[in-house]
């Protein structure tokens, strides 16, 4: 049995989803924002190493991360990646070669939505919030598209439970 990774654009649900759906289809679970935070002490978080070292080095250590971690593993594993991971080539190809990318799509207003809740995120135009996403859900949604193994449309079911059971019965079947 190959690994399931999970992508999506932030807010899609990935690690929650993720540990519902790993306990669900009997897999082990874990997010790689947690492996990369473990490789990169004495940064106390994913955004202070990457605002500090840049995108190439927060890159560059996504595979570092993922390739220790796949070293250590035989037990099947649905690993949560971060928003961004489409960006990264290396890490999908790595990704390719271990296991299946399911993108787990989640409709533009929706997304938004979750992501304004806790305000206007510094990925976003704070003038503009509503167009910035447009665009950079248009682009990650059409390089997840092309990339992955398995798109699953989750529905916004009010409780994460019910859209947990939804992912969960879609791979039955896919997987």
């Amino acid at each position: 049995m190959k690994h399931l990774y999970f992508c999506g654009i932030k807010h899609s649900g990935k690690s929650t989803l993720g540990k519902l759906a790993a306990q669900a289809l009997g897999y082990s679970w874990v997010d790689l924002d947690d492996l990369v935070l473990q490789g990169i002490a004495p940064y106390r978080s994913i955004r202070e190493f990457y605002q500090e070292a840049g995108k190439k080095a927060f890159m560059e250590e996504e595979v570092r991360a993922l390739k220790a971690f796949l070293n250590t593993r035989e037990t099947p594993y649905i690993i949560s990646l971060g928003g961004g991971a489409s960006d990264n080539q290396a890490l999908i190809d790595v990704i390719k070669h271990s296991g299946k990318l399911v993108y787990l799509e989640v409709k533009e207003p929706v997304l938004l939505q979750r992501i304004l809740k806790g305000g206007v995120p510094p990925f976003l135009d704070p003038s503009d919030p509503e167009s910035s996403f447009a665009s950079l859900y248009e682009s990650r949604h059409a390089r997840y598209s092309n990339i992955c193994d398995i798109m699953v449309r989750l529905p916004n079911y009010p409780d994460v439970r019910d859209t947990a059971r939804f992912l969960v019965e879609t791979l039955k079947i896919e997987v």
